[in-house]
């Protein structure tokens, strides 16, 4: 009678190369981002600006990006005297594939008197930053 020994380790093999066999990693998003601002609104009586700041992301990767975040950051140049900024962490949610989401948000920036006058005259511009803060390739997380 032969022994049969080898056919739970034979099995055991073949179960873990089925499991590890390229089921258990995604492929990253690759996500853009452009930034663009307008500004609506100028009061002298607050010394604030408000920017409508639109933000666009691209998926060109190969998968789909999951629980997307991004914090928008708005601030007066940094070469003026006393830097002022505001912040907003937006959540984007799924980027498809392939895909471009557009999100636009509405932001006061506080400034100085005389930060307010370089600004709202367009003398400078304030700078625009944008930062992917969490994104998963897999709906599971």
């Amino acid at each position: 009678m032969r022994s049969l020994w080898y056919i739970p380790a034979l099995f055991a093999i073949i179960v873990t190369g089925i499991f590890s066999s390229g089921c258990s990693s995604y492929a990253t998003p690759d996500i853009s981002m452009d930034t663009s601002f307008i500004q609506v609104n100028a009061s002298p009586d607050t010394g604030n600006i408000t920017y409508d700041v639109t933000v666009k992301l691209k998926n060109s990767g190969s998968n789909n990006a999951y629980d997307v975040s991004i914090m928008l950051l708005l601030s007066t140049p940094k070469d003026l005297p006393d830097y002022r900024f505001v912040h907003e962490n937006i959540d984007i949610g799924t980027i498809p594939k392939g895909e471009t989401v557009n999100v636009t948000k509405r932001l006061d920036l506080p400034m100085t008197k005389e930060n307010y006058v370089i600004l709202s005259n367009n003398q400078k511009k304030p700078d625009v930053e944008a930062k992917i803060t969490k994104v998963s390739s897999n709906i599971m997380g």
